[in-house]
């Protein structure tokens, strides 16, 4: 199978996961309401992944990843190498699954950072898989995810921002203005952002192949979208 089909099958796979935590958190919301206790949708969605990692056997110990060479922690993952299997394992961090599209200091809910694993295997040919949830007794929960381990350029592995601008090019993604420091991309046709798009998020790997390792891609909120919108118009009228 190719990388291109590939990397769809495994989005597909994903969005059905994030689909079915979506709608179960609904329904967890109305028995809620129901009964006068109402739940937030970020709580109700922690609670319908830990239902759906029961169903579907991928319930982990907060140790798992732990048998895994730690490589670094950001502000989203833990990041390890799985050597034998050329994987880079991500875990979030506890009770929190990144950052989201919907507008500035947003945290996404675990739907949304799903979906932005479908989107980045469906455009950037990422190959996310969700490897299970991690659980501990105190009610912490974790993504655990694993994509391919990108062996960086010897010499050069940090990208010049108008690489990273034609990288997002050939995909259809114009530039904003919006956020400079960490660049925003927009595509107009399928309304979706990719943020945090700075160079330590893209990676040229040993074949000086650029590579999108950890961006945020999803739908943008109200505010960025009016915003991305009306830089988008502007950015026209000069082509």
């Amino acid at each position: 199978m190719d990388q291109k089909a590939s990397g769809r099958t495994a989005a597909d796979s994903i969005r059905a996961t994030a689909n079915y935590v979506r709608r179960s958190a609904r329904a967890i919301q109305a028995r809620g309401a129901r009964v006068g206790e109402p739940i937030t949708l970020r709580v109700a969605e922690q609670l319908a992944l830990s239902e759906w990692a029961a169903l579907n056997r991928r319930e982990l110990e907060f140790s798992f990843i732990e048998q895994f060479q730690y490589v670094g922690s950001g502000a989203e993952h833990r990041v390890y190498h799985d050597a034998k299997n050329g994987l880079a394992i991500k875990s979030t961090h506890a009770n929190s699954f990144g950052h989201s599209t919907y507008g500035s200091g947003y945290q996404a809910t675990p739907s949304e950072y799903l979906r932005r694993l479908a989107w980045s295997n469906i455009l950037f040919g990422d190959s996310f898989s969700i490897i299970g949830v991690a659980f501990d007794s105190e009610q912490q929960i974790e993504i655990v995810c694993s994509q391919p381990w990108i062996e960086a350029h010897p010499i050069r592995p940090v990208p010049f921002q108008e690489e990273i601008d034609a990288y997002f090019g050939r995909w259809g993604f114009f530039r904003s203005p919006l956020n400079p420091d960490a660049p925003v991309f927009y595509h107009a046709q399928f309304n979706l952002m990719v943020a945090d798009a700075h160079d330590t998020n893209i990676l040229r790997d040993s074949s000086e192949r650029l590579a999108a390792i950890d961006v945020v891609v999803g739908t943008p909120g109200p505010g960025p979208y009016s915003e991305l919108r009306r830089a988008f118009a502007t950015a026209q009228k000069f082509y």
